[in-house]
């Protein structure tokens, strides 16, 4: 039997809003909603697989707990560079 892939049962799926992707400007708004997505990425079990795939394929939002500053920073140091038919 095949094991089941992070995006099958992520525990985001679980939780409504938008967490993962808030686009408000206001800047404090913006740490709150990364706060609360990043606690909630740390108890998924499948945050190693979703923190790879945004490593390897999105440029926006929260991925296995990564921002996208911190996803760009492993990037560098990886040597990895996106490119645009790779990002989902």
């Amino acid at each position: 039997m095949r094991e089941p892939r992070f995006y099958e049962s992520p525990s985001c799926a679980t939780v409504g809003g938008d967490f993962w992707f808030s686009e408000r400007s206001d800047k404090s708004a913006y740490t709150e909603d990364t706060h609360i997505a990043k606690s909630i990425c740390g108890l998924c079990p499948h945050k190693i697989e979703c923190a790879e795939w945004g490593i390897k394929k999105e440029v926006h939002g929260i991925w296995g707990g990564l921002a996208p500053r911190e996803r760009s920073s492993i990037r560098a140091q990886r040597n990895i560079k996106l490119r645009e038919e790779d990002v989902a």
